[in-house]
């Protein structure tokens, strides 16, 4: 009865022991993490997967360009999207592009890949009417009506033939848009 007093005694011990030296802790400086947000005085906030996003062109040869000045036909879709639209004040939104413009072609983003760039080809933006859009003329996209809620603006962007022989290569070009609300 002794021994078995004893073992009981001793497993008491060694389990408090136990606990305290789990209680101790060791604090590690993990690192910082950055937050970032704004907030606009607008009926709609840009949604934050259309804040700067990457829109990928499918490849094609040289032989799907077409003659100076069109349009490859390819067009690749993609989106501005609207949320938490509030349309008691403005009912409708437009968009405009900003850029740098193709020296060949004005109102078309020019090819800025650098080393190893196509040359004799831009990039030509279209507004969700699918008419031409040129950046930097200040001139909107027909209107599209707000709905509350989410709503998204289509557009596409296609391949242009800027010169009489274009090269193959890499094709990149950056465009800033901005809202318009009416």
């Amino acid at each position: 009865m002794k021994k078995h007093m004893l073992a009981v005694v001793m497993a008491s011990i060694m389990a408090s022991a136990t606990c305290a030296q789990a209680a101790s802790t060791t604090t590690v400086n993990g690192g910082n993490i950055k937050f970032m947000g704004s907030v606009v005085d607008a009926p709609c906030a840009v949604a934050l997967e259309s804040e700067d996003q990457v829109v990928h062109i499918d490849q094609i040869t040289l032989k799907s360009l077409g003659a100076k000045d069109a349009v490859s036909g390819q067009s690749k879709p993609f989106y501005v999207t609207l949320t938490n639209c509030d349309v008691s004040t403005y009912t409708n939104a437009a968009i405009t592009f900003s850029g740098q413009s193709d020296a060949a072609s004005a109102g078309a983003l020019a090819n800025t890949a650098g080393s190893g760039a196509a040359t004799g080809v831009a990039l030509r933006l279209f507004g969700p009417d699918g008419k031409q859009m040129d950046v930097n003329s200040g001139t909107a996209s027909d209107t599209i009506p707000l709905s509350k809620g989410d709503n998204t603006i289509p557009m596409s962007v296609d391949y242009l033939t800027t010169g009489d022989k274009p090269t193959a290569g890499a094709v990149e070009a950056v465009a800033t848009f901005q809202i318009i609300y009416s």
